[in-house]
């Protein structure tokens, strides 16, 4: 069997999968949709996660689908992702890891040159964290509260790449977002005279589904043959997610084992607005050797959710800055000169204010392709990052990701002119 048709019925049968987002366990994503993730592809990891102005034939962009078009071979990507994590606080340390399904997505030219198009499914946020909280209720009285969450959302993304005029490019993406959240706080009473036999934990799970749009640009610049000046936009339109939530109210052994359960309120509308978001992109490259980029993005988280939280929101900045290079791609004697190797890094800003303090994220990034047969790679990306602090009882996060990918390029959906 061809290598492309191999990928096609993967495709097709990880398409029918669902697809489980929640791989980072973080304490951090215990607020809104969770942990908002990275939207690029393994290329855009090892390359400090740039991707709105940095265009590439060998690789399906989804920062910015205006950049489809630079996307002449028929695609096919997949990727896995670890997430291996340290946590520190004044009261202790910890760890947690996981893994999980990153990416799927293909592409192909519908008008060579003119029109590229991709589908694609992707995890948009993951909720995953477990932590505690200790309260002196009266004398000699202690409330220990757990808290919990599970799940996140996922995307349906169709994007679209249209060449409009000469060297300008506009993109097209719409996705259909959908996943649920759940979210438990459980309290047990201790004191000097008993320790309670029971718990009792109060149950939110929300089920989002509904469908976001964004827009892109980009424009190559010719500074000299092979050399060129690559700029890209991208904008986010604000859009309201609509979902139900089920609160629920339960009794439990200490076991786990339930022992009552109670429905308070059942298909409760619910909302959480994603914001707008504004992407540039700038890069400079020489031709299938060298590619250097910076992206800054803006989040107005802010506005859009002020009035649906109780948590305190800020609006975001995030930069990223990476740098590619492929010593010999037409090296017949040295594989290591047909490598791309990759690295860069990227600073982020958490939306939620947590006990008042800001959340920042810094990550260094590296990554390669190894060519296999005819365009294809084999991929892999890895980041180093850490965020928070532990100062004023918040916990620090040193972390470490490793993302493995396949990239099959061909010309499935050319017609042959020649058997």
């Amino acid at each position: 069997m061809n290598f492309h048709k191999t990928g096609i019925i993967v495709f097709a049968l990880l398409m029918g999968a669902s697809a489980s987002a929640q791989f980072i366990a973080s304490p951090y994503s215990n607020n809104g949709l969770g942990e908002v993730l990275f939207q690029g592809m393994p290329n855009n990891y090892g390359m400090g996660e740039v991707g709105i102005g940095s265009p590439t034939p060998w690789h399906i962009n989804l920062q910015n689908p205006a950049l489809l078009t630079h996307n002449t071979f028929s695609s096919f990507q997949v990727g896995l992702i670890g997430d291996f994590r340290n946590y520190e606080s004044t009261v202790g340390k910890d760890k947690d890891s996981g893994a999980s399904l990153r990416f799927m997505a293909m592409s192909f030219p519908v008008v060579r040159n003119r029109w590229t198009s991709s589908f694609a499914l992707l995890p948009l946020s993951s909720v995953k964290y477990n932590t505690y909280s200790a309260d002196s209720i009266d004398t000699g009285v202690l409330g220990v509260t757990q808290f919990q969450g599970d799940g996140g959302l996922s995307q349906l993304i169709w994007a679209n790449g249209f060449r409009i005029y000469k060297a300008l490019a506009l993109g097209v993406k719409a996705s259909y977002v959908f996943g649920t959240v759940d979210r438990q706080s459980r309290v047990q009473i201790f004191s000097e005279d008993f320790s309670s036999n029971y718990a009792i934990a109060y149950l939110e799970s929300t089920a989002y589904s509904d469908f976001n749009f964004s827009l892109g640009l980009s424009y190559r610049w010719i500074l000299q043959e092979k050399k060129f000046l690559n700029f890209g936009a991208t904008y986010d339109l604000s859009n309201t997610l609509e979902g139900t939530e089920n609160q629920i109210f339960q009794r439990l052994r200490l076991t786990g084992t339930t022992v009552q359960t109670q429905i308070i309120k059942e298909n409760i509308k619910t909302e959480f607005t994603l914001p707008k978001t504004f992407g540039l992109g700038v890069s400079y490259e020489l031709l299938n050797t060298f590619q250097v980029g910076v992206d800054v993005k803006t989040q107005n988280w802010k506005t859009a959710n002020e009035k649906t939280t109780a948590v305190s929101l800020r609006n975001t900045q995030n930069v990223a800055l990476g740098v590619s290079w492929t010593p010999d791609y037409q090296s017949v004697n040295s594989y290591l000169k047909r490598t791309t190797y990759r690295m860069g890094m990227n600073m982020k800003q958490l939306p939620y204010l947590v006990n008042n303090r800001e959340i920042n994220d810094f990550g260094i990034n590296f990554g390669a392709s190894f060519p296999v047969s005819g365009f294809s790679s084999l991929d892999a990306a890895f980041k180093f990052g850490t965020r928070g602090t532990t100062d004023n009882s918040l916990i620090k996060e040193n972390y470490f990701q490793v993302v493995i990918g396949a990239t099959i390029n061909d010309r499935w959906f050319v017609k042959r002119r020649y058997d």
